[in-house]
C-alpha cells in the first residue's frame, strides 16, 4: 500500500516541480487526497479478523463521503488502481474499473460497467494511459498501454496499445414526429 501511495505522491509532486513548496502543494491536492482515501479503503478490506476491520471501515465510509461531496471524486474500493494515479482536475470523476500504473484522468471521467441489466464486468485500463475530460470508458473492454483517450470520447470497444482515441464523428438523426 505504501509503495502505491509514494508513487501517487511522486506524480503530484512532479506536477508542482519548480515550486519551493512542491511537497506541501502536492499533499493537499484534492486528487491526491481522494487517492489516499481510496488506498486506505482498499487496506481496510485486508484486515483480519473481519470484526477488527469494522472501526477502520467506518472511518473510511466517513472519509469517502467527504471526498465525494467536497471533491466530486468517487473511487470504488472494488476497483483495482495501480500506483501513480493522477487526477488533474476537480469533479465528476467516477472510477470503478481496473487501472494500470501511471494513469492520468481529467474532470468528468467515468470508468465503469454498462449496467442496465447488461454485463457487470468493468473495463481494464492499461499502464500510462491518459483519459481526457468528459471521457467515458464503459463495459467489459480492455484499453491497452500508452493510450490517449481524447476529451468527450466514449469508449465501448477494445483499444490496442499505443493508440490515440478521439470522439466519433457525430451523426444527425431525423427529427422525431410531433
Amino acid at each position: 500500500m505504501f509503495d502505491h501511495i509514494r508513487a501517487d505522491f511522486r506524480r503530484y509532486r512532479h506536477a508542482h516541480r519548480g515550486s519551493r513548496f512542491a511537497p506541501v502543494a502536492a499533499a493537499f491536492e484534492y486528487g491526491f487526497l481522494a487517492t489516499l482515501v481510496y488506498r486506505y479503503g482498499r487496506w481496510t478490506r485486508s484486515i483480519r479478523p473481519r470484526l477488527l476491520s469494522y472501526p477502520f471501515k467506518l472511518v473510511y465510509v466517513a472519509l469517502r463521503f467527504f471526498v465525494h461531496v467536497l471533491f466530486g471524486i468517487d473511487l470504488s474500493t472494488n476497483a483495482e488502481i495501480g500506483p501513480g494515479l493522477y487526477i488533474g482536475h476537480f469533479g465528476g470523476i467516477f472510477l470503478h474499473g481496473h487501472m494500470g500504473r501511471n494513469c492520468s484522468v481529467g474532470q468528468g471521467v467515468t470508468i465503469g460497467y454498462k449496467g442496465a441489466g447488461k454485463s457487470t464486468e468493468r473495463p481494464r485500463v492499461g499502464d500510462d494511459v491518459y483519459i481526457g475530460a468528459g471521457a467515458f470508458v464503459i463495459g467489459a473492454i480492455r484499453v491497452g498501454d500508452r493510450v490517449v483517450i481524447g476529451a468527450n470520447t466514449t469508449v465501448v470497444k477494445d483499444i490496442p496499445d499505443d493508440c490515440v482515441v478521439v470522439s466519433a464523428k457525430p451523426r444527425v438523426l431525423p427529427p422525431v414526429g410531433n
